[in-house]
């Protein structure tokens, strides 16, 4: 409405307060008189929330029936004698527990309890002089009453007392009627909590107080005001000094259990950079489960081709942001139990890399089914199976990439500044077909059907290396130096442990990608060592969650930090579509006459070159950090205790020293007692030396050593 049209407040009150009135205005741009639509003053209701009114405001059902009211108050009115003594019984049951926490003081004991020790014994004079004089308050009220109920008696005799009798029998009734959920009275559980945060502070600061984030006298400060981010609510706060945000992140489900949302819904960052510290943290609450919706199509499904130097289009977060996966310099190790989507997964950055003509594709497929089958047309190599055969066959590739890569470094070492300034490819000596260095990429899906192959590398020695060994001393090596010369890999297995794909080959994959398993201790087999204590687990997603999975080292445009882990939700890019991206790469490759091996016809492998050979050998076992453990020099028929089984999962490599025994306890879920006597009737007495100071420790503590322990793994392991 026009200033001139505005109406002053005492106008404007009429209106609300006679919103029938008829009430005419001029208006000035019309020049004619029109009726005033009535001005009503409320708010907007959510179905619930109009429920919730109307059952407020609302008679009781049994009442307004038109069959049963009459009969229903006539029940009651009849019986309400028989409940009356049950009433007053409950009444004086509940005075007496008040009166009893008021005079021993128990607001203020509680307090101190729950404020440590320290605070009991300071608080001591206190609670008691407030306990003597409370004691001598009853007193007065007691004498009190006796002279006040004498009196009574004397001026009115029996009716007084009658009166007086009957108006404090009806005030205990009324204290002591049922109530649901006192104590003492009727059973019934209240109704369900909802999403208790509204936006606002005050609800935040409980929940973090309730979480056990804060203390009860911390605060929070707002650094960015709630807003609508996405499907979903974001704010940025800063947590009171020396609380850490590393701490909320651990304690995620704590602070969504708090907020009443499922923990899939609440998403906790910590603010890093120019604009962020130790104590920042970014939340955001979504509206819905943001994984149910439909899965995102990946882009590649439509792609023409691919520079592989890009990162590739990988998924999205709860939140939608875009997360694009680098291929170039890391390898890559996604882990999942089976029907995860697993494969899905592995599929992407390999479809990408079949769209970018420059690159030599090199896949094992250690399933054998169909999923891999379109890579025929674009692959160099292509392997389907894990049998025997199909395992030395892969021996014989992984060598010959090997020896491309000492090669390369050769070659590398020998170019002008200007053409390779680094020691590394380049995007221009990738694409140029005279150097001969594509960049190179091996997926391998079930990669456990290779590693675990225990049969003897050489028929005529038994005892000696075994297959499984040898592929993954090749891995190892290729993950180790092949980046800088251009080689990625790409490993998937349904079976994360850490005696199938052993530290010295895991270590040297930089990004890992895990979806649902079954346990912690799998979910830090691949994403690694510490990450369940940081708040990475990705045992806790659920199995609905189809391509969902926690993503570890990628940088591309994702905005994550060293250390951070993602959860995305993988893009979803059908067989047929792949199909038809390998048709299209195979087309690229042709005209670009970069199509080789056996998408070429070109099947056969040659045998290394025996001074080749030897040099590789020489590289190959100084490259590897760890040969894996003999299938001849384990005893299958003793099976570690559980303790140092389950020890064996949780240590990493870097992990030394001693360690506080309730703190390694805490991570393989045991109590510090039950964990030293579980450590002592395994036979470890030894590795649990004398009580010691330790950080975060404010007296001595019992602590246990690393290496002691380790050592008696892997002594068990072996006879």
């Amino acid at each position: 409405m026009a200033a001139s049209n505005r109406k002053s407040d005492k106008e404007m009150g009429e209106l609300i307060a006679f919103p029938n009135a008829a009430v005419t205005e001029l208006d000035s741009e019309r020049g004619a008189l029109e009726k005033a639509t009535p001005v009503l003053d409320g708010e907007l209701l959510t179905e619930e929330q109009y429920r919730q009114a109307k059952a407020r405001w609302s008679l009781p059902a049994a009442w307004t029936h038109p069959q049963s009211t009459g009969g229903r108050l006539a029940v009651r009115a009849a019986t309400a004698p028989l409940h009356l003594g049950g009433a007053v019984a409950r009444g004086m049951a509940v005075t007496g527990r008040a009166w009893w926490r008021w005079v021993r003081v128990a607001e203020l004991r509680d307090a101190a309890r729950e404020a440590g020790a320290a605070t009991v014994v300071a608080k001591f004079d206190e609670v008691r002089e407030l306990s003597i004089l409370r004691w001598k308050v009853t007193g007065g009220v007691t004498l009190g009453g006796a002279v006040v109920t004498g009196g009574v008696v004397l001026l009115a005799g029996g009716s007084g007392v009658l009166v007086l009798g009957a108006a404090t029998a009806l005030g205990l009734a009324v204290l002591g009627r049922r109530k649901d959920g006192a104590p003492g009275r009727r059973a019934a559980l209240p109704g369900p909590r909802s999403l208790a945060w509204l936006m606002n502070g005050d609800h935040l600061v409980t929940a973090f107080r309730d979480a056990k984030l804060i203390g009860k006298d911390d605060m929070l400060m707002l650094v960015k005001s709630p807003r609508h981010d996405g499907k979903g609510w974001a704010l940025t706060i800063d947590l009171p000094p020396s609380r850490k945000a590393s701490e909320v992140i651990t304690k995620r489900e704590a602070l969504a259990s708090a907020l009443a949302v499922d923990e899939v819904r609440l998403i906790v960052e910590r603010v890093r950079g120019d604009n962020g510290h130790a104590g920042r943290l970014a939340l955001w609450v979504g509206d819905a489960d943001p994984y149910a919706a439909e899965p995102v199509p990946s882009p590649l499904a439509t792609a023409e081709r691919w520079d592989l130097w890009q990162p590739v289009p990988f998924g999205t977060t709860a939140r939608g942001v875009a997360v694009n996966l680098p291929v170039v310099w890391t390898s890559l190790l996604i882990g999942a139990i089976p029907r995860q989507g697993k494969t899905f997964v592995a599929r992407l950055p390999l479809t990408a890399a079949a769209l970018d003509p420059h690159v030599r594709l090199i896949i094992a497929d250690g399933k054998g089914g169909k999923d891999f089958r379109p890579f025929e047309q674009v692959a160099h190599r292509f392997i389907r199976g894990s049998r025997e055969a199909d395992a030395r066959r892969l021996i014989l590739v992984l060598e010959e990439c090997a020896a491309d890569v000492a090669d390369r470094f050769d070659r590398l070492a020998e170019m002008d500044d200007e053409l390779c300034p680094e020691s590394k490819v380049t995007p221009e000596i990738t694409r140029d077909p005279a150097l001969g260095m594509p960049l190179t990429v091996i997926g391998i899906d079930e990669v456990q059907n290779f590693l675990g192959m225990d049969v003897p590398l050489d028929p005529d020695n038994p005892k000696g290396k075994k297959v499984g060994g040898r592929i993954c001393e090749l891995l190892t090596y290729i993950a180790k130096t092949g980046p800088a010369a251009g080689y990625s890999l790409i490993l998937a297995t349904q079976k994360p442990d850490a005696q199938v794909i052993p530290d010295g080959l895991r270590g040297q994959l930089g990004t890992r990608f895990a979806l649902k398993v079954m346990t912690y201790q799998a979910s830090e087999t691949i994403l690694g060592a510490g990450t369940y204590k940081a708040g990475m687990d990705a045992s806790k997603l659920l199995t609905s969650h189809k391509g969902v999975g926690l993503l570890l080292g990628a940088d591309g445009e994702t905005e994550l930090s060293a250390g951070d882990a993602v959860t995305v939700r993988t893009h979803l890019l059908h067989i047929a579509a792949i199909r038809a991206a390998c048709e299209r790469g195979r087309a690229l490759r042709e005209q670009a006459g970069t199509l080789s091996g056996d998408a070429a016809g070109e099947n056969h492998l040659a045998e290394l070159d025996p001074t080749v050979a030897a040099r590789l050998a020489d590289e190959v076992t100084t490259a590897t950090d760890s040969e894996p453990v003999d299938a001849d020099l384990v005893d299958e028929s003793a099976e570690l205790p559980e303790v140092l089984a389950l020890l064996a999962d949780e240590l990493g490599t870097d992990e030394s020293g001693v360690v506080a025994t309730g703190d390694l306890a805490a991570r393989i879920g045991m109590s510090a007692k039950a964990f030293g006597e579980a450590l002592r009737a395994a036979g470890v007495a030894a590795a649990v030396p004398a009580k010691r100071r330790m950080p975060g420790h404010p007296n001595p503590v019992a602590v246990v050593d690393l290496d002691a322990v380790r050592a008696l793994i892997d002594s068990a392991a072996r006879r």
